[in-house]
């Protein structure tokens, strides 16, 4: 089972795309452990959509 949720997700990655913040910053906002994963699902979002986030 996923640890983070398709809704979870894309608030976060709506989150860094409004604010501009930095992926450590969102990281530490909606404690995901690393914001390597953060960026993962930035990168994805803004190549596939955000219909990838669901897997």
């Amino acid at each position: 089972m996923a640890k983070y949720d398709f809704n979870f997700k894309l608030k976060v990655v709506k989150s860094y795309l409004n604010r501009k913040e930095g992926y450590v910053s969102i990281a530490k906002q909606y404690e995901v452990a690393n914001h390597s994963q953060v960026e993962r699902w930035i990168n994805a979002y803004n190549t596939l959509g955000e219909d990838v986030l669901k897997i």
